[in-house]
């Protein structure tokens, strides 16, 4: 089915959380399920803040374990703990996962009251959900890291034109239709190879940290929104960690994969004036948004649009 989804960025910022901007941090919300995207240290502040509740957050999703991606975990955890949380967590990342997770369980003497499931992913691994699948895919950070592809199920409708054309009126049996059974109307057959168009589904990629790496371009080819890391300017390259992007870096990747929109994240607190890091990303990809704190956005069909 094509539905409503949306996203909140929670923290977008680089290294260490500012009054401004808290760290990597993004929630998605599709089908009644939340998934949470990294989880920046403080982060249970902004999703306070968001509107969206740590209580219904179904799932964690982790690119990598530096800092600045997962110590809002066990605060996070600890929160939902206190709010008298019962349903199952499940928490994704790569190697290691479990070891680090078992660790802030091991921390101070809180009572964690329900259960949680932690999962390591390799790139190419996928999480099914309702309508939907999160893909892991290869990243090229230094430590073992992992992006997610975010990918609705496509979906199918009546062949419109074929309708008029026929002189078949709408029917409640269109359902099954849809469904990929054959129906009757009027003594007419119709079978769901002959009358449905398929509708692709939307997607939404988040890198996590990376240097820009062609893999990724392959990985996220086509989607309707791409988180690209973009931690600098190109020419301030040699005083920041080879292991990142440059804002150029993530808006020449989004032009190769032909993504429909471009958000930077995880931008260094160095630059004050973020206007000319959209203007030198804008120059490669016009369709290029800088990504702030609480920015709330809906997708449907292809299409994006801001929710206030």
């Amino acid at each position: 089915m094509t539905a409503v989804f949306d996203f909140v960025f929670l923290g977008t910022g680089a290294m260490k959380p500012t009054p401004k901007r808290f760290t990597s941090s993004i929630m998605l919300r599709y089908n009644g399920e939340v998934l949470m995207f990294d989880v920046g240290e403080g982060i249970q502040i902004r999703v306070g803040q968001s509107g969206f509740s740590p209580m219904k957050v179904d799932k964690i999703f982790i690119t990598h374990f530096h800092g600045d991606h997962f110590y809002g975990l066990p605060g996070m955890i600890f929160t939902m703990a206190k709010g008298g949380r019962t349903k199952k967590l499940r928490i994704y990342g790569p190697p290691r996962a479990k070891e680090f997770v078992n660790q802030i369980m091991t921390l101070g003497y809180g009572h964690v009251p329900f259960e949680i499931e932690v999962n390591e992913l390799n790139h190419d691994d996928v999480v099914k959900g309702k309508n939907y699948t999160v893909k892991a895919f290869r990243t090229d950070h230094g430590p073992p890291s992992i992006g997610y592809l975010f990918r609705e199920e496509d979906s199918f409708n009546i062949d419109s034109d074929r309708m008029k054309k026929e002189g078949i009126k709408s029917s409640p049996k269109f359902r099954l239709l849809k469904e990929g059974k054959t129906i009757e109307i009027d003594g007419k057959k119709l079978e769901p190879s002959e009358w449905l168009i398929p509708v692709k589904g939307d997607s939404f990629a988040y890198t996590g940290d990376t240097k820009y790496s062609e893999s990724v371009a392959e990985y996220v080819k086509g989607v309707t929104v791409l988180v690209h890391e973009s931690t600098y300017l190109e020419k301030d390259g040699s005083q920041f960690d080879r292991g990142h992007s440059s804002v150029e870096d993530a808006a020449k990747l989004a032009k190769k994969a032909k993504v429909n929109t471009l958000f930077l994240i995880h931008i260094s607190p160095r630059y004050m004036d973020l206007s000319v890091l959209k203007d030198a990303a804008i120059k490669i990809f016009p369709q290029t948004y800088i990504s702030r704190d609480l920015d709330k956005w809906i997708v449907k069909k292809n299409k994006l649009v801001q929710s206030k």
